[in-house]
């Protein structure tokens, strides 16, 4: 039989993985749209998404009052204060990923049917798709209690990101548009917008991942990083 306590901490970890669901599901939802799909799959994804972001608001106040709840009633032991603040720290991260899907919708809406957007809709999406990979290590980082999956997430940050430059570069440098549309593409400010944000998702995932180590060890590295050697492997290829 469960404790009150217990039961409590494990309504707030639930709670918790419905709004770590939700926002995979809008990455997920926010790669169909970049592909350019039909302009009625377009106005259902869109629905979806803005569906989604209201759910992501709602969770994460649900998870706050949850907290403050377990704290005040229940007087929760130090493993579980641990794990709840975890908790907490990866919920702020996972609502700010769900308003860079918004930002990003918003961008490419203004810019997807230009010869610059589907100039770089290649590069764009493999920066989604490294991102929703870190996202998806770090949560099952903290689900799993798998230090290494929150490590990977960490010292990949940095790899995804000299990736992501190195990536844009050679496709502006290959796209077949004129010099002039080349000159234009860095300093298109939706497109230089979308980059941005897809960069945070990453930034954001590094910032659960980093959680989560707090979560199973109890140290938290946010301004020292993990002790442990990057080999060739851990990196995304």
């Amino acid at each position: 039989m469960k404790t009150k306590r217990e039961e409590s901490v494990i309504e707030i970890i639930d709670t918790f993985k419905e709004m770590a669901d939700t926002v995979l599901a809008q990455l997920i939802l926010l790669e169909k749209y970049m592909a350019k799909p039909e302009e009625t799959e377009n106005n259902q994804i869109i629905s979806e998404i803005k569906e989604n972001e209201n759910k992501i608001d709602r969770f994460e106040v649900l998870v706050s009052e949850k907290f403050i709840n377990l704290i005040i009633l229940y007087q929760p032991v130090a493993s579980d204060i641990r794990k709840i603040i975890a908790i907490d720290r990866m919920t702020i991260n996972l609502e700010r990923i769900g308003d860079r899907v918004i930002n990003i919708l918003h961008a490419t809406k203004n810019i997807k049917d230009t010869q610059e957007y589907k100039a770089m809709i290649d590069v764009l999406t493999v920066m989604l798709l490294s991102g929703i990979s870190m996202v998806e290590k770090a949560l099952l980082s903290f689900i799993n209690s798998d230090n290494e999956y929150a490590v990977w997430t960490i010292k990949n940050d940095e790899v995804v990101d000299d990736m992501n430059n190195k990536l844009l570069v050679n496709s502006i440098s290959k796209a077949k548009v004129s010099d002039k549309t080349k000159e234009m593409l860095l300093s298109y400010v939706d497109l230089k917008d979308i980059i941005t944000n897809l960069e945070r998702i990453a930034d954001h995932a590094t910032n659960i991942a980093e959680a989560s180590i707090y979560s199973i060890q109890g140290t938290d590295i946010r301004h020292s990083g993990p002790d442990m050697n990057l080999t060739k492997k851990d990196e995304i290829n």
